[in-house]
């Protein structure tokens, strides 16, 4: 099967020093068989990214589950609820880390390719 060219960019965090500087932290065989099963499903994604000719783009995950999507204050958290207290924006954890993602790479691919994968328009 030929793989076919896309338009598409999986973006995932960068969490190779994570790994690293977490790992002398914690000893719990939770803590790590967690870090374990993120790394496979990294993997996975990967690979069938290079199979399927898809492109990767790893962002710095500084802030991604901190940082107010829409007004970039600091989140207080209840729990899994984020809450922005400066613009009032609520939501799930997971959904703050993935929309953080998504803006980061955005801001730094939309430039070089502009909004829709094309290069911009100079006139």
């Amino acid at each position: 099967m030929k793989a076919r060219r896309t338009r598409s960019v999986i973006v995932l965090e960068d969490l190779e020093k994570l790994w690293f500087s977490s790992s002398g932290k914690s000893s719990s065989l939770a803590d790590k068989l967690s870090r374990f099963a993120y790394r496979k499903l990294q993997l996975a994604i990967v690979t069938k990214a290079i199979e399927y000719n898809v492109s990767l783009f790893f962002v710095n995950p500084k802030g991604t589950s901190t940082i107010c999507p829409r007004c970039r204050a600091k989140l207080s958290y209840n729990h899994r609820l984020a809450v922005c207290k400066s613009c009032g924006f609520i939501s799930d954890r997971d959904k703050v880390g993935a929309v953080n993602i998504y803006l980061k790479a955005l801001k730094y691919l939309a430039p070089r390719h502009g909004s829709w994968g094309h290069p911009p328009d100079d006139g």
